[in-house]
């Protein structure tokens, strides 16, 4: 079903990825994810345990050990795990549980790639119309192409995130301008 636009959204335009040796592939590119291919994602992840509570449960055995407060330990563990340097005492205490640390460090990790995955495999079986492609599917891609769906991802977020241009109600009057005359969101061609 077609919306009755006043202005019409911005035309699609395709992206070819991959290469040679693993094979390419032409893709939508859209300008952001669509709410199902978020909805997927959402679907993909929800069996996963958040990396956030796992921190804070380290965060909270860290505080009451060192008689610091919650968010206290929890800056201590995203300073070290980012790699920001800490005053000495913040320091000391990263030292002192740099195993627990290392485990919430191991944690935003795999739940990084898992989004990754989950991203992927979304955008898969949506753009490229193969609803029963899976994570497991997605883990048997050759890194290149992976590399590069996900890069689309990444480009498709980055675009939602663009300000679009507020229309005025002068403009609403305004005849629209033809087809192909309007910017592209993101993507090559």
């Amino acid at each position: 079903m077609l919306l009755p636009f006043l202005t019409p959204p911005a035309p699609s335009t395709t992206r070819r990825i991959g290469n040679s040796r693993c094979g390419t592939l032409e893709i939508e590119v859209r300008g952001g994810l669509t709410v199902g291919e978020s909805a997927v994602i959402a679907e993909l992840l929800a069996a996963e345990q958040s990396s956030f509570v796992k921190g804070a449960q380290i965060a909270d055995a860290i505080a009451k050990e060192e008689s610091i407060t919650l968010s206290e330990a929890f800056s201590i563990i995203e300073g070290a795990i980012s790699g920001r340097a800490l005053e000495e005492q913040a320091a000391a205490i990263r030292l002192r549980h740099a195993t627990r640390i290392e485990e919430v460090a191991r944690v935003y990790a795999a739940a990084g790639q898992r989004n990754m995955e989950a991203s992927v495999t979304a955008l898969v079986r949506s753009r490229l119309q193969l609803p029963q492609f899976s994570l497991e599917d997605t883990r048997q891609l050759d890194r290149a192409l992976f590399n590069d769906l996900w890069q689309l991802i990444v480009d498709e977020q980055a675009a939602e995130a663009m300000t679009p241009e507020a229309v005025t109600e002068e403009e609403l009057g305004k005849p629209q301008p033809a087809a192909g005359k309007s910017r592209k969101r993101t993507g090559t061609p």
